[in-house]
């Protein structure tokens, strides 16, 4: 919970007024001064405001019967004006930026908007992903007629189907697999002549060929020495000359004879080798000339249904994968040929292997409609797209990435709120890369690392919207100031006010509200008086009886429990006092802070007087804000003045010396030195300190409202004058004493009411407030009554002279040569303590 002198809404200063002073010679301010202290007398009832002044009573509403649109309800040129032309330009850049549409329904609100301008919208074409057969980790793009997306891939899963088939038939017909054993049949043919050449000549060289067969299948040949008839091994040789019966030379005979065929064989298993090779060759280009005719007729009816050159790329790249790994894409199977006894492979029947020609939609536009999509969580992955992780652990492919909010808004609109999109990681910065470049990518995101992952990189995706930010006030200017890419990015700023003037034709536009909402929600009838008192609550949120909100949520939500309570009540429709009612209680679910504060006056625990008169002592007016609700805080400031010392002199801000204020707080105190300098600085050096302080306020001030009952106090503290402790004010002031205005003067006035009332209204009491706030005033209907049967007062007052007649009762004059002359003892003192 935060306090706040200034209150609140304007930051404590919509601007000077009251009379201009010069700042010229001969000391202007003193003249007036002085020629309002000739006058004489007490001229505070001159700033009396009347009670008609204090609050707005609302005319009975009645419906027009006509269904109210958003741009009716805004009831703005301006920005409206900006959003048309925002939504008119389809050039790099005009993305619209919406900011003033407060409350919870602001999103809504934009989305109305968009459907009542009803802005042209280019339809767009499909996107489709397909399998990239040179880099399989990069998905291809095909950009189809709008709507063709799911026929196109429809079409494709059934062209690969459709190819299989037919290369499965054709590999397996009677025909091809004729072709393929004639060329093996003629490649063992000649494999044998060479095999029973070696055998021949191994024969006359006494020598014999002998294969052997493993278990694996594979075949191995080596040369043996033939003795007696019989081929023998090495080790055998040497056992028969060991034994006498072959001797030395015939084992050299023998062996020379197998060293010399055992070259030859090497020769041989070569030539068998390249036959293999040139044979798998051959069956190979007889298979893939068989797939390629195929493929080709396939390929010329699906490119005639399909035009596009991207699918006539892709079918060329898919055609020539599959001629070249037509088994491996088709399947293999093992089938023995009883005529020639020879194990072959061929195609296998069994689940079409048609992955490469799965393709996913990730953009279709199924109608005309302009999409206008709102992405409520705008995280990386659901506004760019994702990309999911296969369940069967394989790399993943173009039927694994997902689309985002950003290309199903592709040719209509996508709304954001700023801060979502802001307090995302990553987000903010692709969202400006796409908008820039115009072009999307879809890829894997580490939200742990704030990066992009992934090895699967799809081709970036033309993209064609516009984005609407939703932003609060000041958040443009900001993000423009930070980011210069920002307003290149963001042309168009549309920006609404919170509130709009009380008009007859805006108070229409809140009837039909009420009264669509009535039919909408089955709500309870609204009174014409009902609907009067909600607009009076419009006028007391905006903080001026002339304006009223346009925070509709709001509104809709008072008409709703309003409705709640007549129900409750048994009453047929909604009156005034159940919109009253509803008021009261919205209020009282979060006033628990109010009434703690409220309870620390009447227990005494928080000193303030509503009686009597005190010397450096003025009840200012602030506000304190919970978060949920403000409300006022009468607050005590006081003020000590002495003669300067060498260690001290001036003001001495207690807050400030206690980092319990704010800038602007700080800035209000320092203005107060300067109007002593306009007022008392030609009669020489000030010679004085001060210490100002707000009694009791330990959470914290910010905003110069309480200047003027601070400068009331130090005045009265230098010029020992008595201020009256029955009124309270607020107000902010200049150098040269002229009354500025502030914020929150309805909290808090009634926070000084409820207090006086507490302890007994004694027709004394009042507040102060700048004349520039009286049309700010909205007040609650029991002061108003208070201040009719003269129980209670409200003044206003456009320079500090005015305030300082009200407080002390005499001339402003008199006062202000009262510090004068206590200034002059200062300045004599100083002098002597110096010469001391």
């Amino acid at each position: 919970m935060t306090g706040r002198d200034g209150g609140g809404r304007d930051g404590g200063g919509r601007g000077g007024v009251g009379r201009s002073r010069g700042s010229g010679g001969g000391d202007p301010s003193r003249r007036v001064l002085k020629a309002r202290a000739a006058k004489g007398g007490n001229e505070g009832a001159e700033g009396l405001v009347p009670a008609a002044d204090l609050r707005w009573t609302c005319p009975p509403l009645r419906p027009s019967g006509k269904r109210p649109t958003a741009m009716f309800l805004l009831g703005q040129e301006r920005p409206m004006a900006a959003l048309r032309t925002g939504l008119s330009i389809h050039a790099p850049g005009f993305n619209l930026f919406v900011s003033g549409l407060m409350g919870s329904g602001r999103t809504a609100v934009v989305e109305m908007l968009l459907r009542d301008i009803q802005p042209f919208c280019r339809r767009v074409p499909d996107r489709v992903f397909v399998h990239n057969f040179q880099e399989p980790n990069r998905p291809l793009l095909v950009t189809l007629p709008p709507g063709r997306g799911p026929a196109f891939r429809d079409e494709l899963l059934e062209l690969g189907r459709t190819l299989h088939g037919a290369l499965l038939n054709a590999l397996r017909s009677r025909p091809h697999r004729m072709s393929r054993r004639v060329v093996k049949r003629a490649s063992s043919s000649r494999e044998r002549r060479i095999m029973d050449a070696l055998m021949r000549q191994a024969q006359k060289q006494g020598c014999a060929l002998v294969t052997f067969q493993a278990q694996n299948g594979a075949s191995s040949a080596d040369i043996y020495p033939v003795v007696d008839g019989e081929p023998i091994t090495l080790d055998a040789l040497a056992a028969l000359v060991h034994d006498g019966k072959l001797d030395e030379a015939g084992r050299a005979r023998l062996l020379a004879q197998r060293e010399q065929l055992l070259e030859r064989l090497d020769e041989v298993s070569d030539r068998i080798r390249e036959e293999a090779v040139r044979v798998e060759d051959e069956l190979r280009t007889m298979d893939r000339h068989l797939a390629r005719k195929i493929v080709q007729v396939q390929h010329r009816e699906f490119v005639r249904r399909w035009p596009q050159p991207e699918v006539a790329d892709w079918l060329d790249q898919a055609s020539e994968f599959v001629e070249r790994h037509v088994h491996e894409w088709v399947g293999t199977e093992v089938e023995l040929d009883d005529d020639t006894k020879v194990i072959e492979l061929l195609p296998q029947l069994g689940e079409p292997r048609t992955a490469e020609f799965q393709a996913q939609v990730v953009k279709t536009s199924f109608n005309e409609a302009c999409p206008v999509v709102i992405e409520t969580n705008p995280n990386f992955g659901n506004l760019f797209g994702t990309i999911s992780a296969p369940v069967d652990g394989t790399a993943p492919g173009p039927m694994h990435v997902h689309p985002g909010a950003m290309l199903r808004a592709e040719g209509g609109y996508l709304v954001l709120r700023c801060l979502d999109v802001l307090r995302e990681p990553g987000v903010w910065t692709q969202l400006k890369r796409t908008l820039q470049s115009g072009r999307l990518e879809i890829r894997e995101f580490d939200h742990g690392i704030g990066a992009q992952t992934g090895a699967l990189q799809p081709a970036a995706i033309p993209i064609d919207l516009k984005v609407v930010l939703i932003g609060e006030p000041g958040v443009y200017e900001q993000l423009a100031a930070e980011d210069v890419q920002f307003p290149q990015v963001f042309k168009i700023h549309a920006e609404f006010d919170s509130t709009i003037p009380v008009t007859k034709q805006n108070l229409k536009r809140y009837a039909d509200y009420l009264q669509w909402l009535v039919d909408g929600e089955d709500l309870k009838p609204m009174s014409a008086e009902a609907m009067a008192a909600v607009a009076e609550y419009g006028a007391r949120a905006a903080g001026r009886r002339d304006r009223l909100i346009t925070r509709y949520s709001e509104i809709g939500d008072l008409a709703r429990e309003a409705s709640h309570f007549a129900g409750g009540a048994g009453a047929g429709e909604v009156g005034r006092e159940h919109v009253e009612a509803a008021v009261v209680t919205r209020r009282q679910r979060h006033d628990l802070a109010q009434e703690l504060t409220e309870r620390g006056y009447a227990s005494g625990y928080m000193r303030l007087s509503t009686t009597g008169m005190a010397v450096g002592q003025v009840n200012a007016l602030t506000v304190l804000d919970t978060g949920t609700i403000e409300f006022g805080r009468p607050c005590r400031i006081t003020c000590n003045s002495g003669v300067a010392t060498a260690q001290r002199s001036g003001l001495v801000n207690i807050e400030g010396l206690a980092q319990l204020s704010g800038p602007i707080h700080d800035k209000g105190v320092m203005i107060l030195e300067g109007f002593l300098l306009q007022e008392f600085g030609d009669d020489g050096p000030l010679c004085m300190q001060a210490t100002i302080c707000f009694e009791q306020l330990y959470n914290g001030v910010e905003g110069d409202s309480a200047s003027l009952a601070q400068l009331l106090a130090l005045l009265s503290s230098l010029g020992n004058v008595p201020l009256q402790q029955a009124l309270a004010i607020t107000g902010s002031v200049n150098q040269k004493g002229e009354v500025q205005a502030v914020g929150g003067v309805n909290d808090k006035i009634e926070g000084f009411y409820r207090l006086c009332k507490a302890r007994r209204l004694t027709r004394k009491q009042g507040v102060v407030l700048p004349s520039a706030n009286v049309g700010d005033l909205m007040l609650d209907a029991d002061v108003v009554q208070a201040v009719e049967a003269g129980t209670f007062t409200v003044h206003a007052v456009a320079d500090v002279q005015q305030a300082i007649e009200l407080f002390t009762g005499l001339p402003a004059g008199e006062v202000l040569d009262k510090v004068r002359t206590t200034l002059a003892r200062f300045r004599k003192l100083a002098g002597l303590r110096g010469h001391a």
